[in-house]
Formats: structure tokens, C-alpha cells, sequence
């Protein structure tokens, strides 16, 4: 039968205004309500493409099944498989699949697509990967649906299996303690953020499972040679549909909440040595620049008696999404993109030079006077009570503690260079010591 006849009989044809309407009410809604919260700051294909798929692939998903069980079950009322007893059972599935799988890609396509379009950013290679996959797992529910429909009623299983999936797809983020059905079902919960992607072993659970019980099913279909041999044809699709689903299982049980990534990935431009200082090429930092932000602050503290060990290089920690990376002696991680455009780098890689003897400071009045201090070393005072005036609602003595805090570097800053940079050594290790109630400078 050709193509356009195909398409013309399917229910894919009469389903497709309701499909791609709900695709794009949800496409239209969500994307352009949420997704300039959660952009980051440099264009990221695979950043928007999974943003975009998020509630596509519930949709997707569902459509795929409840379409095709109702195509098996027109089919069997038609008497096909009667009719028919010499063509290939495969090609007859795969003939009245065909509309349905090109409708449910669709819903898959257009939201990627238009994402990318409304964002105005070129695709890229990793951002295909996770499309290809829910396409993969759409096609493995088309399987999945008409041999279900092959059994049940149509009338009875294509609702089902559209409210079913749907549910259990989108619920699988709030799955609760059990972690594995959101990283099984063929939804990627969460953004790629810049320079992230997913790895292959990411992505195979989710073709595994659906794919080992589309496969399972479609060994039913073989017809045995002889009566010997019918215990074989189920008892092998049960051995393929159990082996799928337990080893994707086995594969995700430990991962917890988070899926595994693959960080880093980003065209970096370099500038300097010891420290070398990189950014990436896509948020237009200027390297050279923010070098020099980094080093003017180093110098600064060291004329004024302060000893700041530069490491061997600076890396923006843009390129590890939201994954965080502590910086070591060897190499501090800043946010250089942003802080560039916001004029913050010097502030940034203050919060860096301070080094403290311990690894969280314990005294709120010691830590802070030591860091004001600095701040007004290198001209950036101002900027450290902004930022400390927004967090000063943590504590209910809030503003006493700033004041508290100002008197103190107040007093200092009128001592002899010499002596501020004793008190400033003291006030690193006071700091660390048990809380106090604010002593003297």
C-alpha cells in the first residue's frame, strides 16, 4: 500500500490536530513561561533542545501506544490477519505503524525545532542525541501498543495506554525514594546546562527498557513452524523483555536523583601562563582581561602584607554546569562569563585569594571583618556589603552584625599598613575558632 493511501486510512491522520495542538499548547505555555528562568548565561543547543522535550515525551509516548493499539485492533476487525495468512505479519505491523510513528516524531520535532528557532540558536551535535533516543523509545511504544491492542479492545486499551503512559512518564521525576523510573522511561528530567551532555550510558537504560519490551513483544508474532515449538516463541519473548528491563534496571539502581553527565565540553580561548586563564569561546569573555582583573587583585593584597598563592590556572566554571567544581591550589574556578559582563571578576576572585585555616569559617563577625577588609583593599567594598546586605535576612541580628562588622575594619583600616595586615592574620584564624560575640578589633 503506498504512503499516502496509508496515511490517509490511519487514525494518525484524524488524531493529529488534537497530538500537535496539545504538543503546542504545552510547547507555547511552558517554554515561553519557564525557560528564560533556567537559561543559562551562554546559548546551548542541547540546553534548549531538553528543555523543549521535557513534556514532549509524555505526549509522545502516549500518542505512540493508544494510536497503535487502536491501528492493531482496526486491523483485527478487519480480519487482516485472516485475509492475509501469507504476507509477513512484520510488514503488515509496519505498515500501519509507519503514520503513527511519523505523527508521534513530529510531536517530538516540532518543540526541539521551534526551541531552537525562538531561542535563534544553531544545532549542534550533542544536542541530537537525547532527540534520537525519544524518538528510539517512541518507536519501541508503537511496538509495544499494537501488540497490546492485538489482545485488548481497541476502545478499551488506546485510552488506557494514553492516560497510562502519560502518567507514569510524567510522574516519574516525583517518583519519591525510588529513583530508577526517571532515569528508565524515556524523560529526561532536567536542562543540559552549558558545556554538559549526556553520556551513551546515560541514555542506553531508556532504549534498553522500552526497546527490550517492544522486541519481546514482537517475537509473539512469529508463527511456529510446528506444535513443538509454541512454548518457544513466548518463552523467548519473555527471556528478551526480562533481560531488557533488568539490565537497565541493574544499570541506573544506584544513581540516585541526578543522571550521569559528561561535563567540560566547551571550545575554550586561553590567555596567559601561571596562571593560564581560559573562558569559552561561546560567551565572548575576553581572557586577557579578566587575567588581568584576577592578578590586579592578588597584587593589591600583597602590598598590603597579604600572602596570595596564584594557582596554575583559572577556569570558568560555566563549562560544568550546574554541577560545581571546588577550586584547589592548583586551579580556581570562576564564574568569568558573567562576571565579565557584570564588571564582578575582581570581586570573584576575592572570594578566592581570602583563604581561611579552616575549611568553613565558625565565627560570622571574624570571617566577615577579614573579607570587608580585603574588599576594601582592592576597591571593591561596596560591592561586598550589597551582596552581604541580601544575605543578611539569614540572621535575625542581621544589620547589627554588618554594623558590628564596619565599626570593626572602620577601626583597623586607621592602624599602620603593617599592623592591618597582622590584625588581618589574626582575624583568619579567629575565625575559625568557636563564635564570639564580636570582640574587639
Amino acid at each position: 500500500m503506498k504512503l499516502a493511501k496509508q496515511l490517509r486510512l490511519s487514525s494518525a491522520l484524524w488524531a493529529s490536530p488534537v497530538a500537535l495542538g496539545v504538543t503546542l499548547y504545552y510547547f507555547y505555555v511552558i517554554f515561553d513561561s519557564d525557560f528564560a528562568y533556567s537559561r543559562g548565561a551562554i546559548e546551548y543547543a542541547p540546553e534548549v533542545v531538553s528543555f523543549a522535550l521535557n513534556p514532549a515525551a509524555a505526549l509522545a509516548y502516549a500518542a505512540a501506544a493508544s494510536l497503535a493499539a487502536w491501528e492493531s485492533g482496526r486491523l483485527r476487525d478487519s480480519g487482516v490477519w485472516a485475509i492475509a495468512p501469507y504476507r509477513s505479519r512484520y510488514r503488515i505491523a509496519a505498515q500501519a505503524l509507519l503514520p503513527v510513528m511519523l505523527l508521534t516524531w513530529l510531536m517530538l520535532l516540532i518543540p526541539a525545532i521551534g526551541g531552537l528557532l525562538r531561542e535563534n540558536v544553531t544545532p549542534t551535535l550533542p544536542s541530537f542525541p537525547l532527540l534520537a533516543t525519544c524518538m528510539a523509545v517512541s518507536a519501541a511504544h508503537c511496538v509495544i501498543g499494537f501488540a497490546v491492542g492485538r489482545v485488548v479492545p481497541k476502545l478499551i486499551a488506546a485510552p488506557i495506554l494514553a492516560m497510562g503512559i502519560f502518567y507514569i512518564v510524567a510522574a516519574s521525576a516525583s517518583s519519591g525514594e525510588a529513583f530508577w523510573p526517571r532515569h528508565l522511561l524515556g524523560q529526561y528530567h532536567g536542562v543540559l546546562a552549558f558545556g554538559t551532555t549526556l553520556p551513551f550510558k546515560a541514555l542506553a537504560p531508556h532504549i534498553l527498557f522500552a526497546g527490550g519490551l517492544a522486541t519481546g513483544a514482537a517475537i509473539l508474532w512469529v508463527r511456529p513452524r510446528n506444535h513443538r515449538n509454541r512454548l518457544v516463541v513466548p518463552a523467548a519473548a519473555l527471556a528478551v523483555a526480562v533481560a531488557g528491563t533488568t539490565t537497565a534496571y541493574a544499570q541506573v539502581n544506584s544513581w540516585g536523583p541526578a543522571t550521569p553527565l559528561s561535563v567540560g565540553h566547551a571550545e575554550l580561548t586561553c590567555a596567559g601562563k601561571a596562571p593560564r586563564l581560559c573562558v569559552p569561546r561561546a560567551g565572548r569573555a575576553d581572557p586577557a582581561e579578566a587575567r588581568a582583573d584576577v592578578t590586579a587583585v592578588t597584587e593589591q593584597l600583597k602590598q598590603a602584607g597579604v600572602k596570595v598563592d596564584l594557582p596554575e590556572a583559572i577556569q570558568d566554571n560555566v563549562i560544568n554546569g550546574n554541577r560545581s567544581r571546588a577550586s584547589t591550589k592548583t586551579t580556581w574556578w570562576l564564574p568569568l562569563t558573567t562576571s565579565q559582563r557584570n564588571n564582578t571578576t575582581r570581586y570573584e576572585a576575592l572570594r578566592l585569594a581570602v583563604h581561611f585555616p579552616c575549611t568553613h569559617a565558625k565565627d560570622e563577625v571574624f570571617s566577615r571583618s577579614a573579607m570587608l577588609w580585603a574588599a576594601e583593599v582592592i576597591g571593591q567594598s561596596e560591592m561586598y556589603m550589597k551582596r552581604q546586605r541580601a544575605e543578611a535576612d539569614q540572621f535575625t541580628n542581621g544589620d547589627e552584625l554588618l554594623r558590628a562588622v564596619q565599626k570593626r575594619v572602620t577601626k583597623v583600616r586607621a592602624r599602620p599598613h603593617r599592623k592591618q595586615a597582622v590584625w588581618y592574620r589574626q582575624e583568619l584564624k579567629r575565625a575559625c575558632s568557636l563564635p564570639s560575640a564580636g570582640g574587639e578589633a
